[in-house]
């Protein structure tokens, strides 16, 4: 598990300021509780701005500050996105990922008739941009692209409600399923756009949300499928504390020195 340590020394600063010592202590309380809560904000924000199909997955698992003591703040990370932070050197087996770590609203994981764990997997095939990842965007484009393509041939909204021609109300359910000629990724057997799906759902707060998916079965004994390749490490932790100490140092030190000094 990965985490921050909001922990600064301020000895230096007690000894200046000793016979104002309890006002000194209260404002640097207030001030290492603002920069906790800054560097989560830091932290979020990075994740937000850099990170693309791995953002949801890294926010869930940071947690808010909590506080240990007067002058101890802790931001973790949990061990469930702890790769991402730290990133991985070489290519990995996402299988059991995939099958041991399944998220609440996600596809639940399944057992077949000889005990072995399998999962249907969905696919986004209209992903915006900005939630491509970064070393992957080029394909991923490509694919939407294709898609995009093929319904215009078809007649067929990307991203516009299809409506019920009588009433004006959207469809909803399963409006169509498509082969779309594409490319067989790594060791797959199916077509990337093999079997793509368009739904139209209600939404909890009565909205109806448009999905264009394709669904693919992971199973357990699926040798040399579902490699995931290197990740860069991020540091978005290392890059906070060091934002927290410059500022405790370049800030909130001589702002309470300035405040004391002249009493």
């Amino acid at each position: 598990m990965s985490e921050i340590k909001i922990d600064l020394d301020i000895t230096a600063l007690s000894k200046q300021l000793e016979k104002f010592a309890q006002e000194v202590v209260k404002d640097i309380q207030k001030g290492v509780q603002a920069l906790a809560i800054d560097a989560h904000s830091h932290i979020k924000e990075k994740a937000q701005t850099n990170l693309k199909s791995f953002r949801e997955q890294y926010l869930e698992n940071l947690s808010p500050p909590e506080q240990i003591n007067d002058f101890l703040w802790v931001i973790t990370l949990n061990q469930a996105a702890e790769w991402i932070e730290e990133g991985r050197s070489e290519a990995y087996d996402m299988k059991p990922g995939l099958l041991n770590t399944v998220r609440p609203g996600k596809q639940p994981v399944k057992t077949d008739s000889k005990g072995r764990k399998y999962r249907i997997v969905p696919m986004d095939q209209a992903k915006a941009s900005t939630k491509m990842s970064s070393g992957n965007a080029g394909y991923e484009q490509n694919m939407v692209n294709k898609v995009k393509s093929e319904l215009k041939k078809r007649g067929i909204p990307y991203k516009k409600l299809e409506v019920d021609p009588v009433t004006g109300s959207p469809r909803l359910g399963k409006l169509h399923s498509i082969d779309i000629d594409s490319y067989t990724p790594g060791r797959g057997n199916t077509p990337q756009l093999h079997g793509l799906s368009i739904y139209q759902k209600k939404q909890k707060d009565g909205s109806v949300k448009r999905s264009i998916t394709t669904f693919r079965t992971v199973h357990e004994d699926q040798d040399g499928k579902w490699i995931h390749p290197p990740v860069e490490a991020k540091n978005f932790f290392q890059e906070a504390k060091t934002w927290v100490e410059n500022e405790f140092e370049k800030k909130i030190l001589p702002s309470i020195v300035d405040k004391y000094s002249g009493r």
